[in-house]
């Protein structure tokens, strides 16, 4: 994966899973418990499950590799050498004939079931992750509050 697709990736990350992706190093693997350590040591407290389906969604969008079970390191760039380009042979392609095949066999139903329960787990992290920025903000906004009394309190008497 080229530094582009990496950053376009990652930026369209929500702030624990990006929080996460942070966490993860590119030149060791770790396991999950360090992984979690690591957040809570810049200060990021999030339960073990939201950080295990980061973790899953960040494996699934390959921003992060899973080498053996539960062990996990971040996908570095590639680095690309330009060499100059020579001019291509245009090949002689013979014209387009659809093929009489049938058209693709339908899924099962189970495997639409697994599917769906896939796309519905992302979407309950993406609601856990934005519940946990939602509380920060409101935890943020109540020491501020809180602040702003002490200081109308000293300067009212």
């Amino acid at each position: 994966m080229n530094e582009a697709k990496i950053a376009r990736i990652a930026s369209s990350l929500n702030s624990i899973a990006r929080k996460v992706l942070d966490a993860v190093p590119a030149h060791a693997i770790w396991n999950k418990a360090q992984i979690h350590a690591e957040l809570r040591r810049v200060g990021v407290s999030c339960d073990r499950s939201l950080v295990d389906g980061c973790l899953d969604n960040l494996r699934g969008q390959g921003l992060i590799k899973e080498p053996t079970r539960g062990e996990f390191t971040r996908v570095t760039a590639k680095t690309t050498t330009h060499q100059p380009e020579e001019p291509m042979p245009t090949p002689q392609t013979p014209p387009f004939r659809p093929s009489a095949s049938p058209a693709p066999a339908k899924k099962d139903p189970l495997s639409r079931l697994a599917d769906a329960a896939k796309l519905l787990r992302q979407v309950a992290d993406e609601i856990d992750a934005a519940a946990l920025d939602a509380e920060e903000t409101v935890q943020a906004a109540a020491k501020d509050t809180e602040k702003f009394r002490q200081l109308k309190a000293l300067l009212g008497n």
